[in-house]
């Protein structure tokens, strides 16, 4: 109750005096954004191609300018970014029309390891100017919090995300958060942790609207926040003249480091019996699955959750970036749940496996005779109520209809006689229910073993399974969703690949 109240105190303060944004102007990043908004004016000229190799680490480094403002000597990530940026410059002079964009970005990049970034400087005086006591640094990212924090720990200063912000007990007055609103969930604003909120901000950055709630356009006198903008850093006069009008016609989105989707290449048609419609899904470690768009749910992890409740699943329609999921090495969870499942059933498993064949390859056969819609519409004529579901059913990873009653229409519907498929599939059934079981629990033993902050700090980790059918299993975070889905065979959904489409991520 104490903690509600304190959140109703500092809402009340937050609304009252609004949001502060400390716009810091920096003469050699605003140079450098200048730089990279001349490079995208040629990529919304020429469309993407020639440009990738240095759109991709520009973005990024911009991002770092915002995110990881540590000084020179400790800014290991910053000097990578700016030598990513000079070495691809460098390969395509002379491949191109246009040297002097590339010598300016190659320039403009070298000169950003000459002086410490001033939006740290700025972060750092505003802390000590209010108490380190009294101040909390909120960082961008879990990788940012920990580059921040090894620098102003020295300070003090106590350097969280905000989902950390949202889990820690808080006792900070003031919460300096490193990064532009829309770098930030709406809670950062709409639900405060402390009575004073501060974003500091790149001069040159041209969104400062505040996050908002997607309910807020329909909740009945919403709360409204106000922002003052305060100027910090160099003069104006010391910043390039191109960079002092905003978004100079280029938008912050487009500049903004995105996963790499390309185009869609699958025909335009509906899915086959063998493919499914799938939405490529980035990950972190440099991977990727197929997941299908009317899928079952997903196995995730939430290392938020206490002990024994971390190992979880989230519904495919609900998946989002952020999301950790649980995956085994070349291979989808089904097929090592059923195959365990198998060596339990014994003698039974061969009468079983050709059982399951049997009915879902008259399923198949009849699927291609009728069409898949036509045999919708049969079944649900027959009160098949998952008839919607009857495409998924010949595959293997699906053993039965959920409902009980659906499945003997089905099998009427071939006709098949009841016994002993249902029967043999409703064993297979309970078995993997079994085995996915003893998998949570097993995932959950070692996830509380698990070094979960390292998680966080790198994105992905593998799990120390020894056990046969559970070897191969790791943690790995949700970078992207692609916009558009692609036709996929059905044996590769869920099943985990390499993948390059997030090289430009934070």
């Amino acid at each position: 109750m104490a903690e509600l109240d304190r959140r109703y105190a500092a809402s009340s303060a937050l609304v009252r005096e609004g949001v502060q944004i400390i716009a810091v102007h920096d003469s050699l990043a605003s140079r450098f954004d200048a730089a990279t908004r001349s490079l995208f004016r040629l990529v919304q000229r020429d469309g993407p191609g020639v440009w990738d190799d240095l759109a991709g680490p520009a973005k990024l480094l911009r991002w770092h300018l915002i995110t990881d403002p540590l000084p020179i000597e400790r800014n290991d990530i910053l000097r990578s970014g700016v030598e990513r940026v000079k070495r691809q410059a460098a390969r395509l002079a002379g491949a191109v029309g246009e040297p002097e964009v590339l010598t300016e970005i190659r320039d403009a990049a070298s000169a950003l390891l000459t002086r410490d970034p001033l939006i740290g400087r700025v972060v750092v005086e505003s802390a000590n100017e209010v108490g380190v006591g009294t101040a909390v640094i909120v960082a961008a990212s879990s990788r940012a919090r920990e580059a921040l924090g090894g620098w102003l720990a020295t300070d003090g200063l106590r350097v969280l995300t905000l989902g950390d912000l949202e889990r820690v007990e808080v006792s900070e007055e003031i919460a300096y958060f490193v990064g532009p609103p829309r770098f930030f969930k709406p809670i950062a604003v709409t639900a405060p942790r402390t009575p004073e909120v501060t974003f500091v901000v790149p001069g040159w950055f041209g969104d400062l609207s505040l996050p908002r709630s997607p309910i807020s356009d329909y909740a009945e006198g919403g709360i409204r926040v106000g922002v003052r903008v305060v100027e910090a850093g160099e003069s104006a006069q010391e910043v390039p003249e191109e960079t002092q009008d905003g978004l100079n016609g280029i938008p912050e989105e487009e500049l903004l480091p995105q996963p790499f989707w390309g185009i869609r290449v699958s025909e335009d048609r509906a899915p086959t019996l063998d493919e499914v419609e799938a939405h490529k899904v980035l990950l972190s470690g440099g991977r990727a699955i197929w997941l299908e768009t009317d899928g079952e749910r997903i196995r995730s992890l939430d290392p938020t959750q206490p002990a024994g409740e971390r190992v979880t699943y989230v519904d495919v329609s609900l998946l989002s970036a952020g999301t950790y999921l649980l995956l085994r090495e070349g291979a989808g969870e089904s097929e090592s749940l059923h195959e365990r499942a198998f060596d339990r059933l014994g003698t039974r498993a061969a009468s079983i496996r050709d059982s399951q064949a049997t009915w879902k390859a008259a399923l198949s056969d009849r699927l291609k005779t009728n069409g898949i819609r036509d045999s919708e519409v049969a079944l649900r004529t027959l009160d098949v109520r998952a008839a919607g579901q009857v495409s998924a059913w010949i595959s293997p990873h699906v053993i039965r209809p959920q409902r009980d009653r659906d499945f003997e229409l089905v099998l009427t519907w071939l006709g098949l006689q009841v016994q002993p498929y249902f029967e043999n599939a409703s064993t297979l059934r309970y078995e993997v229910h079994r085995a996915t079981r003893e998998l949570r629990n097993r995932l959950e033993a070692v996830a509380d073993n698990a070094d979960l902050h390292e998680l966080e700090r790198m994105g992905h980790m593998t799990l120390d399974i020894t056990e046969p059918g559970f070897r191969g299993i790791f943690v790995t975070k949700v970078l992207g969703i692609s916009p558009f889905t692609e036709l996929v065979a059905r044996h590769e959904a869920r099943v985990p690949f390499s993948d390059r489409g997030a090289q430009w991520l934070e």
